[in-house]
């Protein structure tokens, strides 16, 4: 057994491995920049862990759950808009300090092997239903003037979240995730202009990604105004 406290060695092998992960993708760092890295031997690191994968297992679930300060946080924020941003912002912010290169690597693993990363658990049923209260009040209360129904909705935010994330590591996190996040949220739900923070700009930020993957695959550009004038083309 390797000397010193377990969970401690066991602690500085992960938060090592993360932060090479952050600097150099998962790729790129080997078994030995990790023990070198640790200030162990292989023996020691294959004692805690089975293999480099096994060090990614703690960002496979995105943390869903809310503390009681972060729920009392949302429930007294000024408008149920707000509300509604606190909980993807939690989404948000974990993508952002995971980092780049580690989402980019939950992604893979998920496409060759289900890890449950996006699996509806029993914090994610909590939120939900969180969620759809706070759409029902907004929806009450003019705040969100798309009315269909809650759990819908609720449904279809989750799935942007994900898309969303997927773009902001396909796209080496070159934008604003929070931000468009907020775009998404305020479209979906359809916000009252009164409650809105984004903007034009956020659809020029869009238009511009789509252009690159569109332009890289058949050579031409999108805009929302193309797509405007090919519909009238074939009304007439």
């Amino acid at each position: 057994m390797p000397e010193g406290n377990e969970n401690d060695t066991k602690r500085l092998i992960r938060e090592t491995a993360t932060r090479l992960f952050r600097e150099k993708s998962f790729e790129a760092v080997t078994l030995n920049d990790i023990c070198k890295a640790s200030g162990i031997n292989k023996h020691t690191f294959y004692y805690y862990y089975k293999s480099k994968d096994e060090l990614l297992k703690e960002f496979y679930c995105f943390p869903w759950q809310l503390t009681p300060a972060e729920v009392t946080a949302i429930l007294t924020s000024n408008n149920y808009v707000e509300q509604m941003f606190l909980i993807i912002e939690k989404y948000t912010d974990f993508v952002k300090t995971t980092g780049v290169h580690i989402i980019r690597q939950i992604l893979i693993k998920n496409l060759t092997q289900d890890v449950g990363t996006f699996r509806v658990s029993n914090d994610i049923l909590e939120i939900a239903k969180l969620e759809m209260s706070i759409i029902k009040k907004g929806q009450q209360h003019g705040q969100f003037h798309n009315t269909s129904d809650p759990k819908v909705l609720v449904v279809l935010l989750h799935q942007v979240l994900h898309s969303v994330s997927l773009m902001w590591a396909v796209f080496h996190g070159e934008f604003d995730i929070s931000r468009s996040a907020r775009y998404l949220l305020e479209g979906l739900l359809d916000v009252d202009a009164s409650y809105r923070i984004t903007d034009e700009q956020d659809l020029d930020k869009f238009t511009n990604l789509f252009n690159g993957i569109i332009h890289k695959h058949t050579g031409q550009n999108f805009s929302p105004d193309d797509k405007k004038g090919s519909a009238e083309k074939k009304s007439q």
